[in-house]
């Protein structure tokens, strides 16, 4: 039963969130509504009371180039958004900077 159950988590956890490669965002959209349409189902706000920051990022994680290439690359456990390029790809980026807590 132990193994089953540590199986069934891995999956989940391996699988990510559905649908992302498949994502395109519309032209012309913001960060915040990429966010709210690709995003908001795998990052909630790591503060409740205050619903505006939604990860914390190492100093060395927090540049416009790293947070490209995860989100377009993906990692182990975020999958990867291949059709968010151009204008939205920079709109969601700087959302992200802009919503990181340092560590």
């Amino acid at each position: 039963m132990k193994k089953i159950l540590c199986v069934a988590a891995a999956a989940i956890v391996l699988s990510g969130c559905s649908g992302s490669k498949d994502y395109t965002p519309a032209a012309g959209a913001s960060g915040k509504d990429i966010f709210a349409q690709a995003c908001v189902g795998c990052h909630a706000s790591i503060n409740e009371t205050e619903l505006t920051t939604f990860w914390e990022m190492t100093a060395e994680n927090t540049n416009a180039a790293y947070v490209s290439a995860k989100i377009t690359q993906g990692s182990m456990r975020m999958p990867s958004f291949p059709n968010i390029k151009g204008a939205e790809l920079e709109a969601i980026t700087t959302f992200v900077l802009e919503h990181n807590k340092s560590k």
